[in-house]
């Protein structure tokens, strides 16, 4: 599975999705995302067009997960979940050495976040997801 894939499995796609947590098993080579995922729809009723599921993004074979740091002064001592979008991670933000060292089948991303106005760059052998629920959602709060 890729992102791409992903977005286009769900409701919504991985619009106004949101990262809860994220951890990095360095020893098993994992990278854990806890994301909220908006599953209400535009013509659902009004009190669940804003409903959001728990699930988890699983990176696995994970060569590098590096976080900039945030460049927006507006975010230190802020915490709470972050909204996200993705894109394949661009030419010219890994070093030359190391984007040449990398195999081609490699799912390179660079997570856009938008409350730091700076990104999370991941490349991973593959990647999984999963709901935490079999069918709750909650609303946005």
């Amino acid at each position: 599975m890729t992102l791409e894939e992903l977005d286009e499995t769900l409701p919504n796609g991985l619009h106004d999705a949101q990262i809860k947590s994220m951890t990095h098993d360095y020893e098993r080579a994992i990278v854990k995302l806890e994301v909220k995922i908006l599953v209400g729809l535009p013509d659902d009723a009004l009190q669940d067009r804003f409903r959001y599921r728990d699930a988890e993004i699983v990176f696995r074979r994970v060569l590098f997960c590096s976080v900039e740091l945030p460049d927006n002064e507006r975010i230190i001592g802020h915490s709470g979940i972050i909204w996200f979008k993705f894109w394949r991670m661009e030419p010219g933000v890994l070093p030359e050495n190391i984007a040449k060292s990398i195999p081609p089948e490699t799912l390179c991303y660079s997570l856009y976040i938008l409350e730091w106005e700076s990104q999370i760059h991941i490349a991973a052998g593959d990647m999984s997801f999963s709901w935490f629920d079999t069918d709750t959602a909650t609303a946005a709060a």
